[in-house]
């Protein structure tokens, strides 16, 4: 984005300040400036001059022989330009001139004729980037007048760019709100009176906004009776040095109103409008638009146009039609200012891959609130420049009109932020001049949001970023922050990296999987995929689907390292599940699952196979270590796991999870050869029922322990568990039991298996006999035999 630095003391008075103090300004409020340039650089020795005599050079078909009075002298200048005529009044490099791009120009000939300079074009005084022919200037211009002093070179071009949430920077008004905030200086709006017929508006046209979502505001005035010419000189040159190329008065003063104020105009010829009617909807399927640039253009239902009673005359936002445009020979203007919802003018922009100087505004957000004063001041230019009448009033759309939003800021709340304490009444002072309507409470301050602040102004913390920017993050001091950050405790979190360094410390890796399944993975297991939840936009086959559950994802770990000769792997992993609730959102508990598969040492030098019961230890163990009791009972539908070594897991009556061992079938289907065990726990629920329990401190025993064993023959299918169960119920004085065999070898009667315990007694108050024990023991005994059991020989 360009401006000039002329250009903006016409909207403030910046003083003595240079356009490089300017410059820093912006930059040290927010406005990134990228350079600042003197317009006239590299300009020397050039002047105006008429051309009073042309003729053919006599020794070139396309070279001409211009006489030029220069003021004090008549050059004879040979050019190649087509342009040019007699009475022509034209920039003129006098022998030991210097152009912008470094050429000097000296007399020399040219195919035998005496050339004592140059005619320039736009282009060689670096106004644009290319032209075509000499560039001609008004007739009334004083001969030998300095080029800079004639075209208002003596200007500095200050080009900066934006962050997408400031569109309203992107005009000379913008950036003159930014310098009243720091100098406090007033604003000069331009002038926008004009003279209006005795026609009404209505009468010369009709609108329809058929979609008022995309087209919240339109406003639209006429124009009749102008005479559209070249635009004036000085004109011309701000939008040359602004980077927009000239074209005619009306299309100039829409462009040179657009960079001033930020509102984007578009004028239609009137008489070329069908029906003269302009009507606001959305485009329809296969039609076609011819677009200014001269490219025709396939639209889409989602674009939105401004069409007349036929056709569609403009991309609404973006760029407007051929065939509507206006040219010299235009008599009546349908001028448009309009506002248009951003995304609506972006996913056009995008699709159609045009992007203007009309939609970089709309798509960041233009000002609502602007459309009727940059009208009137593009009228008021117009009219200046090519006559005609203004017709009364206007055609308009506008029937949600702009509610401010307020605010409340709270000044301590912005010294806590920034850490510097700011007074409220120069905050109170920087909201008001950057255009907020403020009013001071007891202990804060209510602001309304201006119009042109809407989009990127919402919350208190935007206002307290307004403030410290204006205020200057200079006069920021650093210093330690003045609050008092205290950590809470969060007891989750903490049990959660206990039970990690807890399941590390008993020789498991922790794994971190993604929360993504495949169909292909869960089939293995006999699972469908119908309740889960699905991706939309999955990054592969294999991530389809939120998991709902653990342990697939740990098996599929387990099996990769197996395959890969890695034949030992203990892998626990805690991560948040996805459960399908239908149109509600999902349940996310936090689960935790383990997966072992491998050999595990035992005694000094050797080694077995891991089994269910080091599985069912490790989660006892985690158990105590959260101050529970679990409880395992048989679990028999699951068909993924083998039926004689699995188990769910209760606690205090609930249901928590389980514990098994893959079924053959299963491991057949990842092509592994070795037992894997697997489990997985509702973690989340766990630590609600840890949560309050206490540890409980017991004195010392005072006495010895008895120990006694005992081994019972029991039906192959009943669990062991049971078993326990008995044993804990019937013992009197039972402190310890542990499980430390099951046998169904030689000896053992078929259908039969034998299963060992190690139990310790200890009263708390004296020492147990063994007279009392064995009677204990003889009552465990009988117990047994009533769910079956036979004391083995």
């Amino acid at each position: 984005m360009r401006i000039t630095y002329r250009w903006l003391q016409e909207f403030i008075d910046i003083g003595e300040l240079s356009a490089k103090e300017v410059a820093d300004i912006l930059t040290d409020v927010g406005i990134e400036v990228d350079s600042v340039s003197y317009a006239a650089e590299g300009i020397e020795k050039v002047v105006t001059g008429k051309i009073v005599e042309l003729k053919k050079h006599p020794n070139a078909d396309r070279l001409k022989i211009c006489k030029v009075d220069v003021g004090d002298t008549v050059l004879q200048i040979v050019t190649g330009a087509d342009n040019v005529f007699e009475g022509a009044v034209v920039p003129v490099a006098l022998h030991g001139a210097r152009l912008p791009n470094g050429v000097r120009i000296k007399r020399s000939k040219l195919r035998g004729e005496v050339s004592e300079g140059m005619l320039c074009s736009e282009e060689e005084l670096g106004l644009t980037d290319s032209a075509k022919g000499i560039m001609i200037l008004p007739e009334n211009l004083e001969l030998g007048r300095d080029i800079k002093e004639a075209l208002g070179l003596d200007d500095w071009v200050i080009e900066y760019e934006i962050t997408t949430n400031r569109p309203d920077a992107l005009s000379v008004l913008g950036i003159a709100r930014e310098l009243r905030a720091v100098l406090g200086k007033p604003i000069k709006l331009p002038e926008v009176s004009f003279i209006e017929g005795d026609f009404k508006a209505e009468d010369e046209a009709s609108l329809k906004v058929l979609d008022g979502a995309a087209c919240p505001r339109y406003d639209g005035f006429v124009i009749k009776g102008l005479e559209n010419k070249n635009s004036p000189l000085w004109m011309q040159v701000r939008l040359y040095l602004v980077g927009l190329r000239p074209i005619n008065a009306v299309v100039d003063v829409t462009n040179y109103v657009m960079y001033e104020l930020g509102q984007p105009l578009h004028a239609f010829d009137l008489e070329k409008l069908s029906g003269r009617e302009v009507v606001v909807r959305r485009a329809k399927e296969g039609e076609r638009i011819v677009t200014l640039d001269g490219v025709e253009r396939e639209l889409s239902p989602s674009d939105l146009v401004i069409a007349d009673s036929e056709r569609p005359v403009a991309i609404a936002g973006i760029m407007g039609g051929e065939e509507s445009g206006t040219s010299l020979e235009t008599k009546e203007v349908f001028l448009e200012s309009a506002h248009f919802d951003p995304m609506t003018v972006r996913k056009t922009s995008k699709r159609l891959a045009l992007m203007t100087d009309a939609s970089y505004r709309f798509e960041r957000g233009a000002d609502i609130e602007a459309t009727e004063f940059a009208a009137k001041r593009a009228l008021h230019l117009i009219q200046k420049i090519c006559s005609g009448e203004v017709a009364k009033g206007k055609l308009s759309f506008y029937p949600k009109p702009y509610t401010p939003k307020v605010i409340v800021f709270n000044p301590d709340r912005a010294t806590k932020i920034l850490g510097v304490n700011i007074p409220a009444r120069k905050s109170f002072e920087i909201l008001s001049n950057l255009g907020f309507t403020v009013r001071k409470e007891q202990d804060y301050i209510v602001v309304k949001v201006p119009s042109w602040r809407k989009y990127d102004v919402t919350r208190e913390i935007d206002l307290i970023e307004e403030v410290v920017r204006i205020y200057g993050m200079k006069n920021v001091v650093s210093s330690y922050p003045l609050m008092h950050s205290e950590v809470e405790r969060n007891f989750v979190y903490d049990k959660v990296q206990e039970v990690k360094e807890f399941l590390t410390a008993l020789g498991l890796n922790e794994a971190v999987n993604y929360s993504f399944i495949g169909e292909k993975l869960y089939r293995k297991f006999g699972f469908g995929v119908e309740g889960l939840i699905k991706i939309a936009n999955p990054l592969s086959e294999e991530w389809s689907f939120m998991r709902d559950r653990i342990f697939p994802s740990l098996v599929q770990n387990a099996c990769l390292n197996i395959n890969r000769n890695e034949r030992n792997v203990f892998l626990f992993e805690v991560a948040r599940v996805f459960v399908n609730r239908g149109e509600k959102l999902p349940d996310e508990p936090l689960h935790l699952s383990f997966a072992l598969t491998g050999k595990v040492p035992e005694g000094l030098y050797g080694e077995r196979d891991v089994d269910f019961y080091d599985l069912k230890g490790i989660l006892e163990s985690l158990m105590e270590l959260l101050k529970l009791s679990p409880e395992f009972k048989p679990l028999e539908s699951e068909a993924y796991l083998h039926p004689g070594q699995s188990a769910k897991v209760f606690v205090d009556g609930k249901e928590v999870g389980f514990i098994g061992k893959l079924h053959p079938d299963v491991l057949e289907r990842f092509e592994v050869k070795q037992d894997i065990f697997v489990g997985e726990l509702n973690l989340g629920e766990l630590l609600k029922l840890s949560e309050g329990k206490r540890i409980r401190f017991s004195q010392i025993p005072k006495f010895p322990p008895v120990s006694r064993d005992i081994a019972v023959l029991v039906d192959l299918d009943l669990p062991v568990a049971e078993v326990e169960k008995v044993i804990r119920k019937s013992a009197k004085y039972l402190e310890r039991l542990k499980l430390f065999d099951i046998y169904t070898g030689k000896g053992i009667p078929e259908g039969k298996k034998s299963v060992a315990f190690s139990l310790l007694f200890r009263s708390p108050d004296r020492t147990l006999s063994d007279e009392e024990v064995n009677k204990i023991m003889d009552v465990i005994i009988k117990e047994l035999e009533k769910i079956g059991a036979k004391l083995r020989a």
